[in-house]
Formats: C-alpha cells, sequence, structure tokens
C-alpha cells in the first residue's frame, strides 16, 4: 500500500505534455533529463570537432579548393623563365601554368601598400618574375618535390609558406573524413541513448499502451507520442549543447583573432537542432518498433 502511494506521488511530480487529437507524452522524468544531458554532452563534442574543423579551413584559406602555388625567377635569371614554365608545363599533376605580367604584378603592389601615396610601379619593377602553379586534385604526392627540383634546377625559388599550407590542406581533408566518421558514431551512440531511455519508460507504461491496444488504438497512435518526447528531447539537447558552445568561442576570441579566423556559432544553431531531432527521432522509431498489436498476440 505504502508502496502505491509513493509511486503516485513520483508519478504526479512528472510533467506531461497533452498534444491536440487526444495524443499525450509520456512524463518527463529522471531518465529523460539524464539523457537529455548526455546527448547534449555529445553535441557538444560534434560541435566543438566542427567548430576546430571551420577554424582550420578559415587559416587555410579559400584556395584551397584550386590549390596554386607559386615560383620565382630573379630579374638576373629572367631568361630561365620560359624554360621553367615549358618544365613545369609538362609535369603531371599540375593543370595550368602561366607567368604572372607586370601589370597584374603592379596591381598587387599596389593593393599591397594600401595607397600610401608610394609609386607601386616603380616598386613592382623590382619584383622577380612570377609564374603561377595550378595543381590538380586529387594532388600527386610527388608534385610539389618535382616542383621544387625543376626550380632549383632552372634558377628558381619556390614559396615554402605556400607549400606548408597545401600539406596543411591535406591534412584537414583527413581530419574532415575523421569529422564525419565521429560524428556518425557518436549519432548512434546518441539514438542508442534515447532509444534506452524510451524502452525504459514503456516497460513501465506497458499495462497502459496493451489497455489502449484492447480499446483499438492503432499502431501508429500509440508510438507517436514516444517518437515525439524522442524528437523533443533531441531538440532540446541541440539547443543545449549550442548554448554551451558559446562560452568556448568568447574564451578563444583572442587565439581566433591571432590566426584571422572567427569561428561562427550561429552557423551551427540549426545544424545541431536538426542533428538532435535526427537522433531522437531514430532512437524513438527503435525503441517502439516492437509494440506488439493484440490481433498478432498468440
Amino acid at each position: 500500500m505504502m508502496a502505491n502511494s509513493t509511486s503516485k506521488k513520483y508519478d504526479e511530480h512528472k510533467s506531461s505534455m497533452r498534444l491536440p487529437g487526444g495524443w499525450q507524452l509520456p512524463p518527463f522524468g529522471v531518465h529523460q533529463i539524464l539523457a537529455l544531458a548526455i546527448v547534449a554532452v555529445a553535441l557538444w563534442s560534434v560541435a566543438v570537432i566542427w567548430l576546430a574543423l571551420q577554424g582550420g579551413e578559415q587559416w587555410v584559406g579559400s584556395w584551397q579548393d584550386q590549390v596554386k602555388v607559386h615560383v620565382y625567377v630573379d630579374e638576373s635569371h629572367a631568361s630561365s623563365v620560359q624554360a621553367l614554365t615549358d618544365r613545369l608545363a609538362e609535369m603531371d599533376g599540375i593543370e595550368d601554368v602561366r607567368v604572372v605580367d607586370d601589370a597584374e604584378a603592379q596591381a598587387w603592389m599596389e593593393k599591397w601598400l594600401g595607397g600610401g601615396g608610394l609609386d607601386a610601379a616603380s616598386f613592382s619593377q623590382h619584383l622577380p618574375k612570377s609564374i603561377e602553379v595550378t595543381l590538380q586534385e586529387p594532388r600527386s604526392e610527388t608534385v610539389l618535390d618535382d616542383i621544387q627540383d625543376a626550380a632549383l634546377a632552372l634558377d628558381g625559388e619556390t614559396n615554402e609558406d605556400e607549400f606548408r599550407l597545401v600539406e596543411a590542406g591535406d591534412v584537414l581533408g583527413t581530419i574532415h573524413n575523421l569529422a564525419w566518421f565521429a560524428t556518425i558514431i557518436l549519432g548512434l551512440a546518441m539514438a542508442l541513448i534515447v532509444s534506452n531511455t524510451l524502452r525504459m519508460i514503456l516497460l513501465a507504461r506497458a499495462d497502459e499502451v496493451h489497455l489502449m491496444r484492447l480499446m483499438g488504438a492503432k499502431e501508429w497512435f500509440v508510438r507517436l507520442p514516444f517518437i515525439l518526447e524522442g524528437v523533443l528531447l533531441g531538440v532540446s539537447a541541440g539547443f543545449v549543447a549550442w548554448v554551451l558552445m558559446w562560452p568556448l568561442i568568447w574564451f578563444t576570441s583572442d587565439w581566433q583573432a591571432s590566426l584571422g579566423i572567427e569561428l561562427g556559432g550561429w552557423v551551427m544553431f540549426f545544424p545541431l537542432l536538426l542533428g538532435g531531432a535526427v537522433v531522437g527521432g531514430l532512437g524513438a522509431i527503435v525503441a517502439t518498433a516492437n509494440i506488439v498489436s493484440p490481433e498478432t498476440e498468440s
């Protein structure tokens, strides 16, 4: 008797949401709160991974979709420009080779000087001849070494910083694939957590569900409140993860400024809500997949 009284008081402290059409979401209790917290932390981890990747891509630069490097030839070796251009054009893994003309070099110098009243034309005359090399994608593993060898053989110089950025872009490509792998694994784990939580609620309300089925309620009518709860739980976890993401962005603002990047927290808002809804709905579908119809019971 005392146990029943305690259970009744516990149920009274739970809140449930009524929906139009006679549906009622299951009571929202301790199990759901724990599941929400765990899923929120997992979504926050996914958000941090993608924010880090976002910052890395900004640092490498927008040129990564069409990678270009430059080879420079001093004025004293200007006669080597054509021979070097021809050798680079014959290499495997190179899409295009062109010599940057003087007008383009002068325009670049004017932009670099920032309109400070200096004569960009006179400065640009002292710039080395520049050969722009566009690399093919996917990039050959030896193409950078081949460019360096050709430059050394024909009195040219390469931009080492550009080469390092190309290599950083390759690393980011690998990290991008790993980020998707981690997202999928964490997503499945989150769906499993939601599924187990809702399964426990289903077991606790087995008599109620069975009574509804005996009274003629369709299976989709019984399942829908639990599926909606899973979606609601996932969306709520996504929102919590998005809120928890902002302190990290604010605390690293000085570091971002030093690297010339800006992490976009608002960009993650809808992906986190949508991701939470997907994993919550998937977990709920799995949890309610075994609701047995009275007509099929033996």
